[in-house]
């Protein structure tokens, strides 16, 4: 099965619908997460691929993870400010099998731990999901906004707990505990484009939670800075 995974909440009702637009037709089921939500929103009528939920708690972005999948699916998780484009599935499976997607992640948001000469110093690399990367480069962060795996490499549930609102980080720490590599996908400027307009910045993770400095959140970011490569190509 090909399957996108998304959680969202009710600030995002404005837009959530046309990035469900830009993906259903694309995979096999949707799986969307509805946290904070006191009833399921009737325009989900509309789409006959979407298995939806609200959970007893806000799980945040850890949601995207709550559904179980099998070994052999193809995982995409989403994001609910991004636009799809119509070949997205398609382009971003063709491009993973180049590559070992059977130990590979591969997505588009993306953070590499290097060496800064012009700074002389260690920083993040930025592959922001919206800007051209020429080729395939390797990652020690995948946003899972943007993110294709499959079932066997997609961790648990359970193994998010406590990483609300850095999710992308955890994700990171844990396929660098397995062994796994994880990629920056090829594309051009545009080809995936964000539809978050402004008076929603604050409702971001990145405003809310990506900026705080929280003790747990600086923690978990340095945990994983020490286990990247910042020379590795």
């Amino acid at each position: 099965m090909i399957r996108a995974h998304l959680a969202t909440f009710p600030a995002r009702i404005g837009i959530l619908f046309e990035t469900l637009d830009s993906i259903h037709a694309q995979v096999d089921q949707v799986f969307v997460v509805f946290n904070e939500y006191a009833a399921l929103p009737p325009q989900l009528e509309r789409y006959d691929n979407i298995k939806a939920i609200i959970p007893d708690r806000d799980l945040k972005d850890t949601g995207k993870f709550f559904f179980p999948v099998d070994n052999d699916d193809i995982v995409f998780t989403i994001d609910d400010d991004i636009i799809y484009p119509p070949d997205y599935v398609t382009t971003t499976l063709a491009q993973a099998k180049k590559l070992d997607f059977d130990t590979t992640i591969v997505g588009y948001q993306a953070h590499k731990w290097v060496y800064r000469k012009q700074l002389s110093r260690l920083g993040w690399r930025n592959f922001m999901f919206h800007k051209r990367v020429k080729k395939p480069c390797h990652a020690d962060i995948l946003g899972t906004g943007t993110a294709c795996m499959l079932g066997k490499n997609m961790p648990p549930f359970a193994d998010f707990s406590g990483s609300a609102g850095f999710v992308d980080i955890r994700f990171g720490n844990m396929q660098k505990d397995a062994g796994r590599g994880m990629c920056a996908l090829p594309r051009d400027d545009g080809y995936l484009r964000g539809n978050l307009p402004d008076h929603l910045f604050g409702s971001s993770l990145l405003h809310m939670v990506g900026k705080t400095g929280r003790p747990d959140l600086v923690e978990e970011t340095y945990t994983l800075i020490s286990k990247c490569d910042p020379l590795k190509k």
